[in-house]
């Protein structure tokens, strides 16, 4: 984006990036990962538990697990910031 849409030169950003990009936000970046797999992954199987048998129901569910998902997941990502924050990572 930034070398397509600002005409920034390759060089230069690949520098920047360098100069930004440290081993501890890598590694914060893995474990946010990490966290988002696994409240996907809890979402999914609590919604897909908690589902009726008919086709409505599961369709349902698929929506209700989408919705815990990205409720989770916005509310984990506060909770690491801050605590990334406290601990000044």
């Amino acid at each position: 984006m930034g070398v397509g849409l600002l005409d920034i030169n390759p060089i230069e950003y690949l520098n920047r990036t360098q100069e930004t990009l440290t081993l501890t936000t890598v590694w914060i970046g893995l474990f946010h990962s990490a966290v988002f797999g696994v409240l996907v992954a809890l979402s999914g199987c609590l919604r897909g538990m908690q589902c009726g048998r008919s086709a409505s129901d599961v369709g349902y569910a698929a929506t209700s697990a989408v919705v815990t998902s990205i409720v989770s997941i916005i509310l984990a990502t506060a909770i690491i910031t801050f605590m990334c924050e406290v601990l000044k990572l």
